[in-house]
């Protein structure tokens, strides 16, 4: 795969995590805290930390992709970054089986 498209995929999939935090911030604003169990308020908590660890590692991606423009032009193919599913998600016990 050419490094162009694998640093627009990364870009593009860093761009949706961040729409994705934004909108989640404006949502999570607007509860009501005192509502929510408290398992629900810890998944919440753990999903931002996920989340801020992801933009992370498509940062320090996307900077790896730029330094190795330099010197190669292809690699083998591109990391995806995307906020879900995560553990407490039924989508993440269908991939565990």
């Amino acid at each position: 795969m050419w490094i162009q498209d694998a640093l627009a995929i990364a870009r593009a999939d860093l761009q949706r995590i961040a729409r994705y935090i934004e909108r989640r911030e404006r949502f999570l604003d607007a509860l009501d805290w005192s509502l929510l169990s408290d398992a629900q308020a810890r998944q919440s908590a753990m999903l931002d930390e996920l989340l801020a660890g992801d933009m992370a590692e498509g940062q320090n991606y996307v900077e790896w992709l730029v330094e190795r423009m330099t010197t190669h032009l292809t690699v083998p193919g591109a990391l995806r970054f995307a906020p879900h599913p995560r553990p407490w998600h039924a989508e993440w016990i269908t991939l565990a089986d």
